[in-house]
């Protein structure tokens, strides 16, 4: 008898009528019984209980979220602190139930081993590619830079998402993975956007991520860069009036924030093309806010040196001032011809800053050390031109950042020392 309780025990100890029937027919023994055993059974109990609730979490989710075997998804990924990634990321997320397999593609792949690196990112020839990778280590990069990543899981039936899962399987072919990576028009972002309308033609339809024409490449570019003034300064000296255009809404999406936008209203066949948006990780890292320490400086370069020149004993050492200025002006001209003629980026092309970073400059900056009266004619000429390229950018579509406007009038200012008299140079002479 008292074996064929243990065993009876054992078997349908979580159920209470079994409980209620032994405990009728000998509580001493249940009771007594029922201690010795609580000890080995706690451990298996407690982890079978943990499992239970892990197996149908998934088994939850697998069941609300997968209407097939495949799962295909939008990862939108936050900014970070460094320039690279301070404009955020996106790339496509594919689960296959049938293989067990959760690949993310991701088009902002570049082989940073190359040995002509430098080069050919400076002159627009670095090739991009898809690449593909499991989700965990895609995440984990994330995860080290306390970046925000966001899914949108889209609602796709077996057809599509098999159309979606054969583009970018055919894409990852090694003669087709290679793409010539433009920042503005054809980028990591662009090339996520443009698979819905490739693929499902009229039947799909972006959502409005902002308003037609309301707003520049440059002025949303600066928001992005608000934090990185240096960057932003440098970035925006490059590019040409190209970026001073206005933006519809589908080339709003080559930001990745903006894709994910057009993508959370985006509907195909009529239908929200969007089934359910997850935040997989919080975004932790913070950008801090800093001074704008080129417009400080160079308003205190400007006033020290108007402050300098009107004492005469510091005028002679002005001069050199005026070298290593003009100096580095005619090279950033002469740099900015390169990245216009010299390289693929499109952007860079007619840029009006030329108008004041003169190449021209450099023969300048020789003229003032051979103190030559050569030198008073050029700056004549230069500062007509830098006075009518400020006239035209009241008016003009490149507009000049306030950075630069204390430049501006510094270059005015020493050209017109120039430019107003020879006796300039005499006066040097004499000194």
């Amino acid at each position: 008898m008292i074996s064929w309780s243990n065993a009876k025990f054992s078997l349908l100890q979580n159920s209470n009528w079994y409980y209620s029937y032994f405990a009728h027919q000998n509580k001493n023994l249940l009771r007594h019984k029922k201690n010795q055993l609580v000890s080995r059974i706690r451990p298996s109990r407690l982890t079978s209980i943990m499992l239970s609730i892990i197996v149908l979490c998934c088994t939850y989710v697998s069941h609300a979220q997968d209407t097939s075997r495949l799962r295909v998804s939008i990862l939108t990924c936050g900014v970070g602190e460094d320039l690279y990634s301070c404009y955020g990321h996106s790339a496509i997320r594919i689960i296959d139930s049938s293989t067990g397999t959760d690949i993310v593609y991701n088009y902002g792949t570049f082989n940073f081993g190359d040995p002509d690196f430098y080069s050919k990112f400076t002159r627009g020839k670095l090739p991009y590619y898809l690449n593909d990778e499991n989700f965990q280590g895609f995440i984990g990069t994330y995860i080290n830079e306390g970046r925000g990543v966001t899914e949108q899981l889209l609602d796709l039936t077996d057809k599509d998402a098999k159309m979606v899962q054969y583009f970018l399987s055919d894409n990852l072919k090694e003669e087709n993975k290679y793409y010539r990576y433009d920042f503005l028009l054809d980028n990591c972002s662009t090339r996520v956007r443009d698979i819905f309308p490739t693929l499902f033609n009229t039947r799909f339809e972006f959502g409005h991520s902002m308003a037609d024409d309301s707003c520049s490449f440059r002025t949303i570019l600066d928001q992005y860069e608000k934090n990185k003034h240096w960057e932003r300064v440098g970035i925006n000296l490059l590019m040409s009036h190209l970026v001073d255009n206005k933006m519809s809404n589908v080339q709003s999406m080559f930001l990745p924030d903006y894709l994910m936008k057009g993508i959370s209203d985006a509907t195909l066949d009529g239908k929200p093309i969007v089934k359910e948006t997850i935040s997989i990780l919080p975004q932790i890292v913070a950008i801090p806010t800093e001074v704008n320490q080129p417009k400080m400086l160079l308003w205190a370069f400007l006033f020290a040196v108007v402050f300098l020149s009107f004492n005469k004993t510091f005028q002679p050492w002005l001069v050199y001032v005026d070298v290593l200025l003009f100096m580095l002006l005619g090279l950033l001209g002469c740099f900015m011809l390169f990245m216009w003629f010299g390289t693929e980026h499109a952007v860079c092309s007619y840029n009006r800053n030329l108008f004041w970073a003169f190449p021209l400059h450099l023969i300048f900056a020789f003229m003032l050390t051979r103190n030559s009266d050569k030198a008073s004619r050029y700056a004549r000429y230069a500062s007509w031109l830098v006075t009518l390229s400020m006239l035209y950018g009241l008016i003009a579509t490149q507009a000049y950042m306030s950075e630069i406007i204390p430049l501006l009038l510094l270059i005015l200012f020493r050209l017109g020392k120039y430019a107003r008299r020879s006796t300039y140079f005499a006066f040097n002479k004499q000194v």
